[in-house]
């Protein structure tokens, strides 16, 4: 019989590992019950949860889903000290019954299947492969893709557009995206301190542990990179033709519409919102610096991807667009611009363009160039409209402010509204005169049916004066193919 005989050190050491033993036995316990969550599970109302492995042990994604679609993406936690569940905002004690199914709170829910992810490329082993895969796919937040995003790589190989289209297939958002030291960004405020992609599913965390889950769906098209640098011709035709979409976060959409107005190289960009002018800024390129400016923004490049068009700026901030396949992918060319030069010789030009009402603004501000008889002089009205109605005891004006009145004085040739303000009432001449409902209907159809007659698709000449002036003359041809030959006969 063989004794052992323990030093002090040797008696220490067998406490620890008695100390470590329960330890142990229950950190596995843990691990294996938190492998036994993953998958996806139903209770007997019907509920499902798919149940995913996250980053780090006790916590992940879990996706509620709804008639057949994903309605929810929250984050499930384990307490191991108490042996809770932790999803959204109901914390639940858990347990697995003998015949395997899972027991949370008063729920029971039975496993459909496992989820085990296949060819997972994890970001911060291999970022190169990461971007690949996730530029290659299309994704969906549904796993019967009924929406669409698309990670599209512009301007260098770690960052670009995030392209979010709803089930209409209408777009619904334009992010940047990028990868750097391990991380991936979606947005301003979008950082994902964690990332994977397999087989099936995009899931990202950030440090709150909140969770990005995207299923991953067809390969993506290759498309034609148009570069303003490489190909600049090609790059300003597709810039000026038709017009370019932003999305309204808070606001109604932006729609863009480049054109050529001095030159091929310069123009002005039109910004519209429910078909009213909000705003026109100066854009110009420089063939000697490469860069491409609008307003006080210079870009160093810009780069047209299929639909998607993107500039970049010496920051590294990109301004995305996309085509607005809603309006007609006609290219605008100066030939399509009348040069108008303002002179005493030549006014009939000038009035039939300035006597229109026009308007800038989202609000009802509009103006009117009326001209005199000698078709050199007259007046700039510019006024705004508001509607207004009584009802009960009060005057309400639409979209003024302040629009409630429930008292009116008048002393002297003064009007007092309440005790918000007060007007004079004016006696100077004045050009102002309102319309009646039917004059601005019969006024605003035959607006429309000039423009629409000037914008018809038809031949014309243009003629270039050496005063600067531009003629377009249209012809009574709709085709080059109907035109045999042109003479120019002088008298």
């Amino acid at each position: 019989m063989v004794e052992f005989t323990f030093g002090p050190k040797e008696i220490i050491m067998k406490k620890l590992l008695i100390l470590l033993f329960p330890i142990l036995f229950l950190c596995s316990t843990s691990v294996i019950s938190n492998e036994a969550l993953i998958g996806s599970w139903k209770n007997d109302e019907g509920l499902r949860i798919d149940i995913i492995g996250g980053f780090k042990s006790n916590v992940g994604p879990v996706i509620y889903w709804e008639d057949e679609e994903v309605s929810e993406i929250h984050t499930w936690k384990v307490n191991p000290n108490t042996n809770e569940l932790n999803i959204y905002y109901w914390t639940r004690a858990f347990s697995f019954l003998d015949n395997g199914n899972l027991r949370w709170g008063s729920n029971t829910f039975h496993k459909l299947n496992n989820i085990e992810p296949i060819n997972v490329i994890d970001l911060k082993k291999d970022s190169d492969a990461f971007i690949n895969a996730l530029t290659a796919s299309k994704w969906s937040s549904n796993f019967k893709k009924s929406d669409s995003k698309e990670f599209t790589k512009t301007f260098s190989s770690t960052s670009g557009i995030f392209s979010e289209f709803d089930n209409d297939n209408k777009l619904d958002n334009l992010l940047s995206w990028g990868v750097a030291s391990g991380v991936f960004k979606i947005g301003r405020s979008n950082l994902y301190v964690e990332a994977i992609i397999s087989d099936k599913y995009l899931i990202a965390v950030d440090e709150n542990d909140n969770f990005l889950v995207l299923y991953r769906g067809d390969i993506t098209e290759e498309l034609e990179r148009i570069t303003l640098k490489d190909s600049r011709e090609q790059f300003l035709s597709s810039l000026t033709t038709g017009a370019w979409k932003q999305i309204g976060s808070y606001s109604p959409d932006s729609i863009f519409r480049y054109r050529p107005i001095e030159g091929e190289l310069k123009g002005r960009v039109f910004v519209e919102q429910d078909s009213k002018l909000i705003s026109s800024k100066v854009w110009e390129y420089s063939p000697a610096t490469g860069a491409f400016k609008e307003g006080y923004t210079e870009y160093l490049s810009g780069l047209n991807i299929g639909d998607l068009l993107v500039f970049v700026d010496k920051d590294g901030d990109q301004n995305a667009f996309y085509r607005d396949n809603s309006v007609e992918l006609k290219e605008f060319t100066t030939s399509d611009v009348d040069n108008i030069s303002i002179s005493e010789r030549s006014t009939i030009e000038t009035k039939n363009t300035l006597s229109r009402q026009m308007s800038i603004g989202s609000g009802n501000d509009f103006t009117l160039f009326e001209f005199n008889v000698d078709n050199r002089t007259g007046y700039f009205h510019e006024w705004t409209s508001y509607p207004f109605q009584i009802t009960g005891q009060a005057l309400q004006i639409d979209d003024y402010y302040p629009s409630k009145f429930e008292q009116l004085y008048l002393i002297e040739d003064y009007v007092v509204f309440d005790e918000s303000f007060s007007k004079k009432i004016d006696t100077r001449e004045s050009r102002m005169k309102p319309k009646t409902d039917i004059e601005s209907k019969e006024d605003s159809v035959k607006a429309t049916e000039v423009l629409d007659e000037e914008n018809k698709v038809s031949l014309k000449i243009k003629i270039d004066l050496k005063d600067g002036t531009s003629k377009t003359i249209p012809i009574p041809v709709s085709s080059l193919l109907d035109l045999k030959s042109i003479s120019v006969i002088t008298q």
